[in-house]
């Protein structure tokens, strides 16, 4: 068994990597790492234990400042820019020789602590085993709505009468109003109104930590322009609402959106998550995710 640690994931066999994270999450892709090196806004850092040359198991960190009553730094363990498991180990073993890696890292970045998220059950059981002053936390679910619907109508008519009548409302305003909705995975095109629609719901929660910069939508473009898609919505021409989704065959993934509130009227927010019912329908998905959301 041997432990090797790297700042970038371009030292790991992408197909290695995929055999030990398996591909039903683009946030634990390969592409993904690359994308999220290629903006430059995480500093990341992985622990992989190699049999006989191959990857067998294996996690990522990067540190982050968290603010609690004062700013403290720890090593987060999680996908970055993601809400998915990051740690990836198939023995009691492989855990201790991977623990052992963060516990290097977090000495060397000066970190606090380490913060694990999103662990298995086997994974959370062999840590806590192993790990003194080990703390556990339960965080919220990630939202997700199963798709066994034959199109966008079926969907609607499953609703309870309350729930139907709030979706056609939200839909006939949307045709009243004009609203207009284009997607593209052109992430370069609109990275500069991405950025703004993100930076207006950033400045409105006082909160930045997730505020995507021009250079991550061009590296996502380079690294997974066939897996992402960027929605938008319109209104006189005017971009009032905006997400990204990754997608797999599966299932659908929306994330990082933004609003101007100036257009808070005409509901588009709502809007979005029909839209993008209706379109991970369409391509077969069978299951959409919203993130950690109480919609």
């Amino acid at each position: 068994m041997k432990r090797e640690i790297t700042d970038t994931i371009r030292d790991i066999d992408e197909r290695e990597w995929s055999t030990l994270v398996g591909n039903d999450h683009i946030e634990r892709s390969h592409a993904w790492y690359r994308t999220v090196e290629d903006s430059g806004m995480r500093k990341m850092h992985y622990v992989v234990v190699k049999e006989k040359g191959k990857v067998q198991a294996a996690t990522c960190c990067y540190p982050l400042t968290e603010k609690m009553y004062i700013e403290m730094p720890f090593l987060e363990v999680r996908s970055p820019l993601g809400t998915s498991l990051a740690f990836f180990s198939q023995t009691p073993e492989h855990t201790d020789t991977l623990l052992k890696g963060l516990k290097e890292i977090c000495r060397k970045e000066q970190a606090k602590g380490i913060l694990i998220f999103d662990l298995r059950k086997e994974e959370f059981t062999a840590i806590r085993r192993q790990v003194k002053g080990f703390i556990d936390f339960q965080e919220q679910d990630n939202t997700y709505i199963d798709l066994n619907f034959t199109d966008f109508d079926d969907y609607l008519n499953s609703l309870d009468e309350e729930s139907w009548r709030s979706a056609r409302m939200t839909l006939n305003r949307a045709k009243r109003w004009k609203i207009k909705t284009v997607c593209t995975n052109e992430f370069s095109t609109w990275k500069a109104v991405a950025q703004r629609l993100q930076k207006y719901t950033c400045e409105y929660h006082n909160d930045y930590k997730w505020l995507l910069t021009e250079q991550f939508y061009e590296a996502l473009e380079k690294n997974l322009k066939e897996n992402a898609e960027l929605l938008l919505f319109f209104k006189d021409d005017i971009p009032i609402l905006f997400a990204v989704s990754l997608n797999t065959p599966d299932s659908s993934l929306y994330k990082f959106m933004g609003s101007d509130s100036d257009y808070r009227k005409y509901q588009a927010y709502f809007l979005l998550y029909y839209e993008g019912i209706k379109r991970a329908i369409e391509r077969g998905q069978k299951r959409i995710y919203y993130g950690p959301t109480t919609y």
